[in-house]
């Protein structure tokens, strides 16, 4: 097979017996410096660019031998793959830095090839010199700046990627594989929706980051969550531009992207510790009103059965009083394991008080939250709290209130919890109480509001 950039040349006469086809091919060499040997090795032609390069005349080197004084000063160097194998049969070529006399250092491609008659027979061998310099230091200056840019990439905190017009990953660097954990040959090719199913596709945030996407928009601190294999949670923000061409055509997007996971922790912790109760972990007042303002509305809206239970633990001032604050606070962490062991998943279990727990039910009837709160009372009044080996009963009242379209507030909802849990305080607590069921102690409660007023 001819080696690239050398065409099949015949030689239909001897090539020292006809000057016109000696020199044929040295004259239509354009650009390259040509040089013909014959099989004895001796150069029988050359052309200009071949003798300009090195500052000789043509009748300087025609009849000169490989190994001759003049000819080592122009062909040795060109021939490190012996002319042997070329006079062979072989095609040969090889790259290099090369010193010329007249050029200085210049980046060749030296191609060897055997020139043939028509019959097939081996006439001789053409040296076709290419200067590929340009070339060479266009390359390795994108080399130097490519590394450069991997240097850099390597060393930000944020990995930087490309996708196609197809929205396919084109390029990721190395940083992508420290904080996603995904080799980068595995995302390769695929689009990030096939990757991330953590991802809220039918949240506004995502439906608008993809509607931008399809209208070629630049994006800013778009943010996702990944699950790691370890079960972990990275929080990514990415931001991008879209390529196009000089015709306006569309060729994708490069961006960057960065691992905000400590402050989507941090913020998910002073979220979590503005909603909930520090002592207890348990959803706190100001949560808890939210979320009965919700399901107050919910109730409203489709006429859904909903509950509330109101526990209180009763003569705790006494056991805080008695036993100290750290043996108060064991009480109301064990008495927490012990509510959150006996309600729903989807029930929100709140402290909305020093020793006032509430249940919310929700899309539950009012038998079903009764029961519960059985269930509860009962688990309460059969904990065994041991203080300095001693044990301290404990007995709590619990009131319940049904949401229904009929509660028209949630302000409505938490009087009719207190009402109906005093009253059951009246009567000596330890009992459970569903406020507006007649009950004689809530009908002397009732008696004593009127007498009050």
């Amino acid at each position: 097979m001819a080696t690239p950039g050398i065409p099949r040349t015949r030689c239909t006469l001897h090539m020292t017996s006809d000057r016109h086809k000696k020199h044929a091919l040295a004259a239509h060499g354009g650009d390259d410096m040509i040089c013909v040997l014959d099989t004895e090795r001796r150069c029988v032609s050359v052309n200009r660019a071949f003798l300009e390069a090195f500052g000789k005349q043509e009748n300087e080197l025609l009849g000169q031998g490989i190994t001759d004084r003049g000819g080592q000063d122009s062909f040795a160097g060109l021939m490190e793959t012996s002319v042997d194998r070329v006079l062979a049969g072989e095609s040969a070529s090889t790259q290099r830095w090369r010193d010329f006399p007249h050029l200085g250092f210049r980046y060749v491609r030296v191609d060897l090839e055997p020139l043939r008659d028509d019959a097939g027979n081996i006439r001789g061998a053409a040296i076709r010199v290419r200067d590929l310099t340009d070339a060479r230091l266009s390359q390795e200056a994108l080399e130097k700046s490519e590394q450069r840019f991997d240097d850099f990439a390597g060393i930000v905190h944020d990995w930087l990627w490309e996708l196609d017009e197809n929205l396919r990953f084109v390029y990721l660097s190395a940083r992508f594989e420290a904080i996603m954990g995904i080799p980068r040959e595995q995302v390769l090719g695929r689009r990030r929706i096939e990757l991330f199913p953590e991802e809220d596709h039918a949240g506004a945030a995502t439906r608008n980051h993809h509607r931008d996407q399809l209208q070629r928009l630049a994006f800013d601190d778009y943010q996702f969550t990944r699950i790691l294999d370890d079960g972990s949670n990275r929080s990514i923000r990415m931001s991008g531009k879209p390529v196009f061409d000089e015709h306006g055509r569309f060729h994708g997007y490069r961006g960057v992207a960065r691992d905000a996971s400590d402050a989507w922790h941090m913020e998910k912790r002073i979220a979590h510790l503005t909603s909930h109760d520090a002592l207890t972990g348990l959803v706190n007042r100001q949560e808890f009103l939210l979320r009965l303002q919700r399901v107050v509305d919910t109730a409203a809206g489709d006429d859904s059965e909903h509950g509330l239970c109101y526990v209180d633990v009763d003569r705790f001032r006494m056991i805080n009083d008695r036993c100290g604050h750290a043996a108060a606070d064991q009480l109301l962490k064990e008495l927490t394991d012990l509510l959150r062991h006996h309600i729903r998943r989807r029930d929100t279990l709140a402290r909305v008080g020093g020793n006032a727990f509430t249940i919310l039910m929700e899309h539950c009837s009012l038998s079903q939250v009764e029961r519960v709160a059985q269930t509860v009372h009962r688990a309460i009044g059969e904990l065994r709290f041991v203080h300095h080996d001693k044990p301290i009963p404990c007995t709590a009242t619990v009131s319940v209130v049904p949401i229904d379209a009929a509660s028209r507030s949630i302000d409505d909802v938490l009087k009719a919890a207190d009402r109906a849990c005093y009253a059951a305080k009246s009567a000596g607590g330890d009992r459970i109480l569903v406020y507006g069921r007649a009950d004689r102690s809530v009908a002397r409660e009732r008696r004593r509001e009127l007498a009050d007023h």
